[in-house]
């Protein structure tokens, strides 16, 4: 049997990629929507544990996280259907059938932590310390709904990385003609790799180069919490660099970006995320450099 994802060049073969989880009483329960609740539920942990370690009250964290979740889920929602071309606002209460742009997300969360400190009286910066981490582990996790919906990939690719996905499966591909060259996925022209009676794309694994760029910038900013000590504004700043950086590279590989007049909506709030966090470390830099 033809894998349905296959990592060629590493050897690594998945069969029977469905995107169905499990149904209760007809109810479909998607991997996608488990990876971004296992997202969710790992990010919580993460920042009740630094609260904890950092001597802050856990219930100020416990009472955000419900309103951020909706206000960020909505966020994210309304980032895609704002900028997808064949989306309207009206399909807002249509999740299930996919649509969700995290820059979206972090903006309307972003939004929330400012009006929520600006309520409790507590420093924006210092409640942002708090969050980014978990913001970051849950991210690794999430992207992993991508490879089940076989979304967020990126252009032809031969690399070590290089991932190969039955075209059939791959949403809004459509029908392959028999015996093509290539097919044209928004824009990008994917050669065809017919394998044993299969045609198949070979393209970036965008989801996974995410993933595995958010566990770094998670790994490096436990790193600094363990031994740079306490400093206002660092975290915060390492993680709208350090993300932003990687996102505006790892967008330009892939082949279904969101823009705005002609610019890919992504890449341009990367670079305006690297110029916060660089503004922040000019800002606090006696705070940050000099404990």
């Amino acid at each position: 049997m033809n894998p349905d994802i296959w990592f060629y060049n590493l050897g690594i073969k998945f069969n029977s990629v469905g995107k169905t989880a499990f149904s209760i009483g007809g109810f479909d329960i998607y991997f996608y929507g488990i990876c971004i609740a296992l997202a969710l539920l790992a990010g919580y942990i993460t920042v009740l544990r630094q609260a904890k370690q950092t001597g802050q009250d856990p219930e100020l964290y416990n009472s955000f996280v419900f309103p951020a979740v909706v206000v960020s889920l909505c966020g994210a929602r309304l980032g895609y259907l704002i900028f997808d071309e064949s989306s309207s606002v009206l399909d807002f209460f249509g999740f299930r059938n996919g649509g969700l742009q995290i820059y979206g997300g972090i903006i309307a969360g972003i939004l929330t932590v400012a009006v929520y400190t600006k309520v409790k009286k507590i420093s924006f910066l210092s409640f942002g310390d708090t969050c980014v981490r978990g913001l970051a582990i849950g991210q690794v996790i999430g992207r992993w709904g991508n490879f089940f919906n076989r979304e967020a990939f990126g252009k032809a690719a031969s690399g070590l990385f290089a991932m190969r996905l039955k075209a059939e499966q791959v949403k809004a591909v459509g029908s392959v003609v028999k015996g093509a060259d290539s097919i044209t996925y928004n824009g990008s022209v994917l050669p065809i790799i017919n394998y044993n009676g299969t045609d198949y794309i070979q393209v970036h694994p965008t989801f996974l180069y995410e993933s595995l760029w958010n566990l770094g910038l998670f790994i490096i900013m436990t790193l600094i919490l363990k031994f740079g000590g306490e400093r206002k504004g660092l975290l915060s700043a390492v993680y709208l660099i350090g993300y932003g950086v990687g996102r505006f590279w790892i967008e330009s590989l892939r082949t279904d970006q969101l823009k705005f007049l002609g610019l890919p909506v992504s890449m341009v709030i990367s670079a305006v995320m690297v110029l916060a966090g660089i503004i922040i470390l000019f800002r606090e830099r006696e705070g940050i450099f000099k404990k």
